[in-house]
């Protein structure tokens, strides 16, 4: 089959193709920092488009004409800054007399040469409206850069000074609430992270280092005024905790910390001092859990469960400084994604907006955690979705992440809704290497794509079939990025095992991947641990890649590649097609120009091209029969 690009229209089923992957991201409504009001994206799928409405009224400030990446809350909630799609940035003010907006320069006198575009990396904070920028030269400068008090018309000017040069290999950078730099973490010749605080003669003086991989240590917020940084670390334990490190000695004090699995994600709320206090902390056994550390917050919680019903995932989104309000976000097999505004003195939820696949909730496609034992004892773990209606094992698709060091989560993604509106079970499938369970469990993925991840999948396909979830030969796997990897790999080694094979911008040839990406600092320490050696093992993936297992290869086979994709290279796919086509086997490939390695983030209509064209593989090579 030729090379193609999905044509436009609509997939026939219980769920549009259209509404899928249509949802704003994470930060919905951001409050402003009294809460008085909201930053809030109002469409995605055309662009972002962001405007500003009051708490109290629901009143919108009426900025949809405008599309801007990002918007954030200046020094106070009359002033929002933005970035456009050609990232220029712009002040906007929201006083009595309406609205204003200036473009911000960012070339002060001298300060950055004009013919380089910088980069923001930090925008203002609520102490402080300042830039941190960085040029995008070889050996990249840092500046900041203080906005001019505003006329309202034209551009605003900016004061900036240069901070530091070559400062291409830092990863993180924290500050203080003045916006003052404190300490950055860089990426090492070795490959590793190297923590490092700011000395008063201007040196930098490292206090630790870690992998990023089995050694975690993700900063939350700034420094503090007593020199703290809360953090999500399992450095020297062997699970991620919320600690406190004294970047002055380089102690870490534990906060929280759950006795079995890794946690999450925490949140803190910093006032204008900088000082964070701890609101919550989650982990994900299976469903989610929540430990809090504020009674009101808590209380509000609980009575969105009484309302909601258990289990109901509640993400935390943003907070105005004094702690009265509170964005969330709440989703369940009912609630594909619902969000609330939070009252905790009147212990009260307003909702303010709900995803465009609320109408498809009922009846909603049951999805609840499993787990079950490998074939050498280690437990496994997943996500079941079950059609809801069947009279018999519905053909079934076993989902593999990427990452590898990443997993999915309970409720389900529009996708897999979708999957299960139109009769399919859906098994997403945490191997052995999964993030979010343990040290342990993390560490069994070393050296385990060569042969123990495969028997994961293997045994979760067994699984599947001997509870009565599956059939066996109805079962087709889906991946992308690596995950899209080992669903190949999967096809070429256990040729019998599978009926189709899905990937996105999927690896194909591992060893030209690997080799590429053994150069880069940051990348090396992880695959030395994941690949379990020292050195490349070239033999190994070239054994492994799918452009090498041709032969084996006998499932029908879509690719699906983004034009722009800079981690995966469109090649591999296009490799692999031509390779799979010359072969005389049954393969599709299908581009989409301008998209990245994220599919998924695609404007436009492209996002409901990739639900056809799943939809269209599935009919023709595992069709769901009639009802």
């Amino acid at each position: 089959m030729p090379c193609l690009a999905a044509a436009a229209g609509l997939v026939a089923g219980a769920i549009a193709a259209a509404d899928i992957h249509t949802d704003p991201p994470d930060r919905h409504h951001k409050l402003s920092y009294d809460g008085s009001r909201m930053i809030v994206l109002r469409d995605h799928r055309k662009g972002r488009h962001f405007d500003v409405m009051e708490t109290a009224s629901g009143e919108s400030r009426g900025l949809l004409r405008r599309s801007f990446r990002r918007m954030v809350w200046g020094e106070d909630s009359d002033t929002a800054y933005a970035i456009d799609p050609k990232k220029k940035i712009y002040r906007l003010s929201f006083g009595a007399d309406g609205r204003g907006i200036e473009e911000v320069a960012l070339t002060g006198p001298g300060a950055i040469p004009a013919d380089e575009t910088p980069a923001i990396l930090k925008f203002p904070t609520p102490s402080a409206p300042f830039f941190l920028a960085r040029t995008p030269a070889r050996n990249r400068t840092l500046y900041r850069c203080d906005p001019e008090p505003g006329s309202g018309e034209g551009k605003l000017e900016t004061r900036c000074r240069k901070l530091f040069d070559n400062v291409r290999n830092t990863a993180r950078w924290l500050l203080t609430a003045e916006g003052e730099i404190a300490a950055r973490a860089i990426v090492a010749a070795s490959g590793e992270r190297v923590f490092q605080t700011l000395t008063p003669s201007g040196d930098w003086d490292p206090l630790f280092s870690f992998t990023n991989y089995y050694s975690a240590f993700v900063p939350i917020g700034g420094v503090q005024p007593d020199n703290t940084v809360w953090a999500l670390s399992n450095r020297n334990r062997d699970r991620i905790a919320l600690v406190r490190l004294d970047i002055r000695t380089g102690k870490e004090e534990i906060f929280f910390e759950h006795h079995r699995f890794d946690l999450g994600k925490a949140v803190i709320s910093f006032d204008r001092a900088g000082r964070g206090t701890p609101l919550l902390a989650t982990w994900n056994p299976d469903y989610q859990a929540v430990a809090h550390f504020d009674d009101r917050l808590k209380a509000a919680y609980e009575a969105l469960y009484d309302r909601l019903g258990r289990p109901t995932r509640i993400d935390f989104r943003s907070s105005d400084l004094a702690g009265r309000f509170a964005v969330v976000e709440a989703a369940n097999p009912g609630i594909h994604r619902r969000w609330y505004l939070l009252d905790l003195e009147g212990n009260t939820a307003r909702e303010l907006s709900e995803s465009d696949l609320a109408s498809y909730a009922r009846p909603p496609s049951p999805t609840r955690p499993v787990s079950f034992p490998a074939s050498d004892g280690l437990e496994l773990h997943g996500y079941l979705t079950l059609p809801a209606r069947r009279d018999r094992p519905p053909p079934m698709i076993l989902m593999l992440h990427g990452g590898p060091w990443s997993r999915y989560f309970w409720p389900a993604p529009s996708l897999v809704r979708f999957l299960g509106s139109e009769g399919y079970a859906v098994l997403r499938l945490n191997f052995r290497g999964s993030a979010g369970y343990d040290r342990t469990f993390l560490e069994a993925g070393s050296g385990a794509l060569f042969g123990r991840m495969q028997r994961d999948v293997l045994d979760a396909a067994a699984w599947a079939v001997a509870s009565g979830y599956a059939k066996r030969g109805e079962i087709a796997l889906y991946g992308g990025s690596f995950g899209g990897l080992l669903t190949l790999v999967m096809l070429g080694r256990h040729p019998a095992a599978f009926r189709a094979g899905i990937a996105l911008n999927a690896i194909t040839d591992a060893v030209d991947f690997w080799k590429t990406d053994w150069k880069r600092r940051g990348f090396r320490p992880a695959w030395r641990e994941f690949l379990g050696t020292r050195d490349l093992p070239v033999a190994a993936l070239s054994r492994l890649s799918p452009v090498n297992n041709l032969h084996r290869i006998a499932a029908p086979v879509l690719l699906i590649a983004g034009t722009r994709d800079r981690r995966v290279s469109p090649s591999h796919s296009r490799d692999l097609f031509l390779l799979l086509e010359e072969a005389g086997k049954p393969v599709e490939l299908v581009e989409y120009q301008g998209a990245a390695h994220n599919l998924w983030n695609m404007v436009e209509d492209s996002r409901e091209h990739v639900v056809e064209a799943i939809e269209d593989f599935l009919d023709e090579h595992l069709p769901v029969e009639p009802r």
